[in-house]
């Protein structure tokens, strides 16, 4: 085997190992803002959750409540969120579809705590 030959061997190895890495679904996000969005279940955010605090949470969107209102299913519950049009990608919500959400936690003393979503993400 020639010097050139083990050259190019070697550059393909890293060549395909750099194409084969995985990257997270969601890599449009900066690694500043993965830090800034904690990944919480439904049941923590209505259980021990603090105004104001940024939430990210795997389910789907159910149903429509009213408005902006919608009913979120996560694997540990239910949870209203808002969502405002500027989240929405395509300007639709799309029910009963694999979603990531982005939000911040609405957490008033006079009723149940809820997100208002800052993001959306459909996992397809």
């Amino acid at each position: 085997m020639t010097k050139g030959q083990l050259s190019g061997i070697i550059l393909s190895g890293f060549i395909a190992s750099a194409c084969s890495q995985e990257t997270p679904f969601d890599d449009e996000s900066t690694t500043s803002e993965k830090l800034l969005y904690h990944k919480h279940s439904v049941e923590e955010i209505l259980n021990a959750s603090d105004d104001e605090e940024l939430v990210r949470l795997s389910g789907e969107i159910i149903k429509k409540i009213k408005g902006k209102i919608y009913l979120f299913r996560g694997e540990t519950g239910e949870i209203n969120v808002v969502i405002d049009d500027t989240a929405l990608p395509d300007k639709k919500v799309k029910l009963n579809s694999p979603t990531i959400i982005k939000g911040e936690v609405d957490n008033p003393p006079d009723r149940a705590p809820r997100v208002e979503v800052d993001d959306i993400h459909y996992v397809f």
